[in-house]
């Protein structure tokens, strides 16, 4: 790996630049950030070790291939003066802990409310007629953290500085993978290299985009791909990037979602850009949600059932109490299409807790008429509803230590309610509160698992 002695702080080598030829999976698990990337020479054809004739046949092993289409050098790059030759490319792989979130002092131009306003320059940037499939908030184009990976030695790796945003796209019924992402960079535009780019395209503004529309194979499953990396005069860099990848992930649709043309316009988006201000009143990022550990038994909580319980939730009164959102935005849970979800944040002063909704299909309601409680104050209930239905009611107090030196625990108490309907559809309302603030009662979040319960299946 070079030590980017040579240039700048943080800027992706030609191989990471070039995101047309390789393959770059973002992930973000837990606290924990993992980026890979798949950046080498197109392997041989599968082989096989040949069999002495003295010894028994050994079983036959296939090898895993990457191949990308062959390039042509030398080679004229419609907007380019002069044409590189394709440079070696290797594997690369990074890990790291998220230490800041979207906190991060190395850049300031980022945080949570600049991420909401990203993303939602972003999605009024899309084509019309091309929509966002249903799916997790961390799937549905919301731009993530900054990856830092920097060593424990404070040395700063490669491919630092970005912030991405996945999600799946569908049009005319076809489904397809769009990653965008983000760094500012004081580094010159990149030289055009053979393979890299189609073409490279100079805006009148002075910005400077290189395009490029290909494909890759992995063990022979062909994926195609269009991206479009955009670095703007202010030092944004943009990079848009399309694939056919469908929504299992396990499937190709055979169509790119967007042509080059509407990348290209994307990437340019004045929202995108590091410098762009951040309209007042943005809130901070959603939470994720849904990763609980209930089976979902194979049920499924389909798009037009949240839709229908966004408008179930929206007409819920919360007097008296401020939320950082609207109540009635549920998403797919982060795992298992079992469930859907969303959590918002009560800012009251003298109330302030989250508050959560999960609706969960395929569970088995628990008895009916327990009741348990420890000496710590930890306790649960159950009875049974007239129309069949379970209703738990759990109550647990704790502490969190937050993982910096000389941090104080901090105490929790977390209410949960839980409505199990006869068909096995669950809903889950849970409010949670730090120190001595007191979570919502139990009547409260009872009453809006009551509430949605008639209309889950």
């Amino acid at each position: 790996m070079e030590s980017g002695a040579d240039r700048e702080a943080g800027e992706p080598s030609r191989a990471v630049t070039g995101w047309t030829v390789g393959l770059v999976c973002v992930a973000i698990v837990a606290c924990g950030v993992i980026v890979s990337g798949l950046l080498h020479k197109p392997e041989p054809e599968l082989t096989t070790q040949p069999v002495p004739a003295s010894t028994t046949p050994a079983p036959q092993t296939e090898h895993s291939s990457y191949v990308t289409p062959p390039v042509v050098f030398p080679v004229n790059i419609p907007g380019c003066d002069v044409v590189e030759p394709p440079g070696d490319r290797k594997w690369q792989g990074y890990m790291t802990t998220d230490k800041f979130g979207y906190d991060n002092p190395t850049y300031p131009w980022f945080s949570g409310p600049k991420a909401v306003a990203m993303s939602q320059a972003l999605r009024d940037g899309l084509p019309e007629g091309v929509d966002i499939a249903f799916a997790s908030v961390g799937q549905s184009l919301l731009f993530r953290p900054i990856f830092d990976p920097s060593g424990e030695s404070g040395e700063h790796l490669d491919a630092g500085g970005w912030t991405t945003a996945t999600g799946t796209v569908v049009r005319g019924g076809k489904a397809g993978e769009l990653m965008v992402s983000v760094r500012k960079s004081d580094a010159p535009i990149p030289p055009c290299v053979a393979g890299d780019l189609d073409e490279r395209r100079h805006l009148t503004d002075g910005t400077t985009v290189d395009v490029h529309d290909t494909w890759s194979e992995v063990d022979k499953v062909r994926t195609l791909s269009r991206t479009a990396n955009a670095y703007l005069t202010d030092g944004t860099v943009v990079t848009t990037s399309a694939s056919d990848d469908g929504q299992d992930r396990d499937s190709h649709s055979g169509t790119v979602p967007l042509t080059v043309d509407e990348l290209a316009v994307l990437a340019t988006a004045p929202g995108l850009r590091v410098t762009a201000a951040v309209p007042s009143g943005t809130p901070d990022v959603p939470e994720s949600c849904g990763f609980g550990f209930d089976s979902d038994n194979g049920g499924t909580v389909d798009e037009s059932v949240a839709h229908r319980l966004d408008a179930v939730l929206a007409r819920i009164p919360l007097d008296g109490l401020t939320l950082d959102r609207p109540l009635g935005q549920l998403r797919r849970a982060e795992f298992g299409k079992g469930r859907v979800c969303q959590v918002v944040r009560i800012t009251t002063p003298g109330k302030q807790s989250r508050l959560s909704v999960t609706i969960i299909a395929g569970q088995r309601p628990a008895a009916e008429s327990t009741t348990t409680r420890d000496p710590d104050g930890n306790g649960a209930s159950s009875r049974r509803l007239s129309d069949g239905s379970i209703v738990e009611r759990q109550e647990s107090r704790f502490s969190v230590t937050a993982n910096q030196p000389g941090a104080q625990p901090v105490p929790n108490t977390d209410r949960t309610v839980t409505v199990t309907r006869p068909s096995g559809t669950q809903v889950k309302v849970n409010s949670t509160a730090e120190s001595a603030i007191e979570p919502l009662p139990f009547e409260q979040l009872e009453s809006i698992a009551v509430t949605l319960g008639p209309e889950v299946p």
